[in-house]
């Protein structure tokens, strides 16, 4: 296995160079666990144990990391990442976790049965925005949508500068759309809710099942966790895909810039506004409450970026608030 094919770059080549490392002592985690990780490189796979300190933080090796391993296969250090995906821990912790690095391309997927939701829509956006990657819309189960061409227009106005495919691998609507944007050293990852089908994609693209799989239920065409863990698999074409189970809770992590690539529409127009803090409520001057006004913009779209902008604030005054505590001690 060449390593350019499984995502290897430059940028990776200069880091083992600078560090005095070789590429045989260089391989990517494809599945993190507790303790351990499983790594794949030049020579073949292998589990590789975590040293204690490298198991805390943000820093910990993550599904996608390039690693050193030493002789006897334990994780030396990180590399450091191109791109990662971050998102608040779940619970009340004010910490981050990464649940994926080096990862080019994110397929968001959301199903065209009772799982299409565009404000979920946007929060993958964002998150896939503030880690790098480029996004592209995958809506699923197309064959049990009478409306299709709605569905992908409605998609289009929330995922600007994003491409948006209906498609359906089991009953043979543009099955093979996401394969015009995989190929030899493009890591690619699924991010959904539980029951989209992002493990079906997984198995079809990768030619033979290699992710669990399960029927929704069909009183409100929601899914099971199949996926329990993030899994990086070697495509036939080269390249690679990573398949996530559905988060429960998907907090962003990250500042206020974020936004900028997923509501450009909103942040353009915020920028026109009289007041440089204006809040987009009853301020005079305000260029965004006149769009909505005008129709030039859905106020739902709107709400969505101020929550999602109120959620952000309420993360980073309580990062302030935890280093605070924690300088205080």
């Amino acid at each position: 296995m060449k390593l350019e094919d499984f995502g290897f770059t430059e940028a990776e080549a200069e880091a083992l160079a600078e560090g005095g490392w070789s590429r045989g002592d260089c391989a990517r985690v494809i599945r993190a666990e507790r303790g351990q990780v499983a790594t794949l490189g030049e020579m073949g796979e292998r589990v590789s144990v975590v040293p204690g300190t490298l198991k805390a933080g943000d820093g910990a090796p993550t599904t996608g990391d390039w690693v050193v391993l030493s002789d006897r296969g334990a994780v030396l250090t990180v590399l450091p990442r191109r791109t990662r995906f971050v998102r608040r821990a779940a619970g009340l912790r004010t910490e981050a976790q990464v649940v994926a690095a080096n990862v080019d391309l994110a397929f968001v997927l959301t199903g065209l049965d009772g799982d299409f939701n565009l404000r979920r829509i946007e929060r993958y956006l964002t998150l896939v925005g503030e880690s790098g990657a480029r996004a592209v819309v995958l809506l699923t189960k197309a064959a049990a949508c009478a409306e299709r061409e709605l569905r992908v227009a409605q998609a289009k106005d929330v995922a600007p500068g994003s491409d948006v495919h209906a498609i359906d691998v089991v009953d043979g609507i543009a099955p093979d759309a996401p394969r015009a944007y995989l190929g030899p050293g493009i890591t690619a990852c699924v991010l959904g809710s539980s029951g989209v089908g992002k493990s079906t994609l997984v198995n079809y693209l990768v030619g033979h099942d290699v992710a669990k799989t399960k029927a929704v239920r069909e009183h409100d065409d929601r899914g099971k966790h199949t996926t329990s863990r993030r899994e990086l698999h070697l495509l036939p074409e080269g390249g690679a895909i990573l398949d996530t189970p559905g988060m429960r809770e998907l907090s962003i992590w990250g500042d206020a810039t974020s936004l900028s690539a997923s509501f450009p529409d909103v942040v353009a127009l915020a920028e026109a506004c009289r007041f440089r803090d204006c809040r987009h409520g009853k301020e005079p001057g305000c260029a965004v409450r006149d769009a909505i006004d005008r129709k030039a913009i859905s106020p739902d779209r709107v709400d969505s970026y101020l929550g999602l902008l109120s959620e952000i604030e309420a993360t980073e005054k309580a990062r302030v608030e935890k280093s605070r505590r924690k300088r205080d001690r």
